[in-house]
């Protein structure tokens, strides 16, 4: 609920702020934090409760990559949105960070920190580790599924429903390195080499 606590918080008009997930307990949280919001348990592949292009924009942050079925929930936002309406979407930067597929990588003779990619145009599955330092304590291992697609899978899966991106943003990480020998080198990797993607997708009139 923390991104649409942010919505309504800066909103300069009154909103109908709907919110769905598949999380009981994580919506149950965004309730509490967002009386004035609605919020529905359920899929975004099965958008059922809101009725055809009712509405202006949809918006997902660091959770399309865990969908298994994309072009379901790109045909659910295409009917959802209004005519010209926009979906926003942040993802992992499919180009430079592939779950268990890419790295950082440190090259002595460039005295350069980088970016290494093993595998980008395969689609992959993959399993991750909800909390790895828990785990290394003796935790039960929780476990999310998190898809990677290239990114000519999400231009070609949007424009089948004639959605458009209309914008595209690469935003680099803000942390900063403890103390060490090789921290500027790292930093200054972290400032050229992107790990987030923010799309801005348009639909356009059937």
């Amino acid at each position: 609920g923390y991104f649409v606590g942010q919505v309504l918080s800066h909103a300069k008009a009154e909103l109908d702020v709907q919110g769905v997930d598949i999380g009981k307990e994580l919506l149950d949280i965004a309730k509490d934090k967002n009386p004035k919001a609605v919020f529905t348990h359920t899929t975004a592949s099965k958008l059922s409760h809101v009725e055809d292009h009712s509405i202006d924009l949809v918006y997902s942050v660091l959770a399309l990559q865990n969908m298994s079925d994309f072009e379901a929930v790109t045909q659910e936002i295409k009917r959802v949105l209004k005519p010209h309406g926009r979906f926003v979407a942040v993802i992992n930067h499919p180009t430079f960070r592939i779950p268990k597929q890419s790295d950082w990588y440190f090259s002595n003779e460039k005295k350069a920190q980088g970016r290494v990619v093993y595998s980008y145009m395969t689609p992959q599955k993959v399993a991750i580790d909800m909390h790895p330092g828990k785990t290394a304590l003796g935790a039960v291992k929780q476990e999310t599924i998190s898809f990677h697609h290239p990114l000519q899978f999400y231009v070609k899966a949007l424009a089948k429903y004639n959605l458009g991106i209309s914008r595209l943003e690469e935003w680099i990480s803000h942390k900063t390195s403890e103390e060490g020998p090789k921290k500027r080198f790292e930093d200054s990797a972290r400032k050229e080499i992107p790990l987030f993607m923010c799309l801005e997708i348009r639909s356009f009139i059937s």
